[in-house]
């Protein structure tokens, strides 16, 4: 598989299709795998690149460098350099969502678009939320903490169904591929303190906030509605569009066509 160099450091990438660069940045234990459902949708009209910061997934596991979000940005402008984009959309869902967000912010003629869940700023909720996910995942291990994180992410209809189960098995194989129980904590950490409020002020690229209207991280939740507001009147030039039935930051699995519609419209309608 593919990988870039960086000072000894292996970074993992991917490309599907041709086209317009369109970079997809997943969540901590999903990365590429949230896309799953859309890559080849997209793949039709764009050059799709998925990609591995390291520390995670397919990149090198055994790097002994702190784990930061800008380390971790600049692991995507060392591959895009490599692959010599001059300039890309980017779409990241999750924790995709704050290294997407950073990234727009210190390479803005790098982006040509920005497309993302409204995750900028950790509260108490957010360190509440990792560290139930650190202690599940030592104690009980992959399986346990996709059954959680897969209620949290799915639409209200799909928990407690065989979609809910099959969504959680799905995680749980990709949770064993993508990160270690023992580098989680080291992970959550850099997601725990962000407050990317501030970069939110130099994006001036066209900004679309997609999302699932459902589930525990849905449009319709009041936390998720302020956290769009907020990221707009940050971010005046971003639109909201929501997913209906389709969970917040899942919603590219739960509903792969219409969440691949949403973006293919809105980057077919820039000008």
């Amino acid at each position: 598989m593919p990988h870039v160099d960086d000072h000894g450091v292996k970074l993992w990438y991917r490309i599907k299709g041709s086209g317009e660069p369109l970079v997809l940045s997943g969540g901590f234990g999903l990365l590429h795998n949230q896309f799953d459902y859309v890559v080849d949708i997209l793949a039709k009209g764009f050059q799709v690149i998925d990609w591995h910061y390291r520390g995670a997934g397919e990149s090198d596991r055994a790097w002994a460098g702190g784990y930061t979000l800008d380390r971790w940005v600049d692991d995507l402008e060392v591959i895009l350099a490599h692959l010599n984009v001059k300039n890309a959309h980017l779409w990241g869902t999750s924790t995709g969502a704050p290294l997407s967000i950073r990234y727009a912010a210190r390479y803005p003629q790098r982006v040509k678009s920005l497309i993302v869940y409204p995750s900028f700023k950790a509260g108490v909720a957010s360190r509440k939320m990792f560290q139930v996910f650190l202690d599940i995942t030592e104690t009980f291990g992959y399986e346990a903490l996709a059954r959680f994180t897969s209620w949290i992410g799915c639409a209200d209809q799909n928990v407690f169904s065989q979609i809910g189960n099959e969504l959680a098995l799905f995680e749980a194989e990709a949770f064993k591929r993508n990160f270690s129980i023992e580098s989680l904590a080291k992970t959550l950490e850099v997601f725990t303190h962000i407050d990317l409020t501030s970069d939110l002020e130099k994006i001036k690229v066209p900004t679309l906030l997609l999302l699932g209207d459902s589930g525990q991280l849905g449009g319709k939740k009041t936390a998720t509605a302020e956290a769009m507001r907020l990221f707009c009147a940050h971010c005046p030039q971003a639109q909201a569009v929501q997913i209906p039935d389709g969970g917040g930051t899942y919603c590219m699995i739960e509903k792969p066509r219409e969440s691949a519609q949403e973006v293919i419209n809105f980057l077919r309608g820039l000008v």
